[in-house]
């Protein structure tokens, strides 16, 4: 009987050992997983343990099926508790199972933190802004990409006319996220074709000649 006591003791101790080390490698698996989605963002979003780390700690997706963690704020704009900002959108990816490629609709939180997104409009073409900022917005290879453009003023910035990638305000031209250099708004003329596309640029005798998509 005595043996039978400490053999079931014994028994009982491997069991708690080898339970807790499983669940020691489950946290250590989980953490590692956890820090692969960890990114750079703007911290006046985000709620961070050090005020100098510049490390958000936030998921840098959501599945669908994890929708209950966020909220709804406006159009395609969701917020975590943290106060991230995250945009549903659909990517084309691999799925675990399946032959081709599949349509996935998920939560994406890599992009500028600095998003209004009470206020914020898509523009014709590969633009966007809100009551602050200007964006460069366009699809690529699993979500849109929204980069904030800091030299643009968002009251006076507007596409040119036939173009999806071209675009200037008060101070300066654009082509994409790029300032073009040496043509001032106020004093460079335009030139357009038959059908009011904006085809060439002459400013102080230097000329600019604009991509037409067909």
């Amino acid at each position: 009987m005595y043996r039978l006591k400490n053999l079931f003791y014994f028994s009982l101790i491997c069991f708690v050992l080898t339970a807790c080390n499983e669940q020691a490698q489950y946290n250590q698996q989980t953490s590692s997983k956890v820090d692969t989605t960890q990114f750079t963002t703007n911290a006046k979003h985000c709620v961070y343990s050090d005020d100098t780390s510049q490390l958000c700690k936030c998921t840098a997706e959501y599945a669908l099926k994890d929708s209950f963690k966020l909220t709804h704020i406006k159009d395609q704009f969701y917020r975590s508790k943290t106060g991230h900002l995250y945009e549903k959108t659909i990517a084309t990816k691999e799925v675990q199972g399946q032959d081709t490629l599949v349509d996935v609709t998920y939560f994406n939180g890599y992009f500028s933190q600095e998003v209004d997104p009470l206020t914020f409009a898509p523009l014709d073409g590969w633009y966007s802004k809100d009551k602050n900022y200007v964006y460069y917005y366009r699809p690529v290879s699993g979500a849109m990409q929204i980069s904030k453009i800091d030299m643009a003023d968002s009251k006076t910035f507007k596409i040119l006319a036939g173009h999806y990638k071209y675009a200037m305000d008060k101070n300066f031209f654009y082509d994409e996220t790029q300032t073009i250099k040496g043509f001032i708004p106020n004093k460079t003329n335009l030139k357009t074709d038959n059908k009011g596309r904006i085809i060439e640029m002459t400013c102080n005798n230097k000329t600019y000649k604009l991509e037409i998509s067909k």
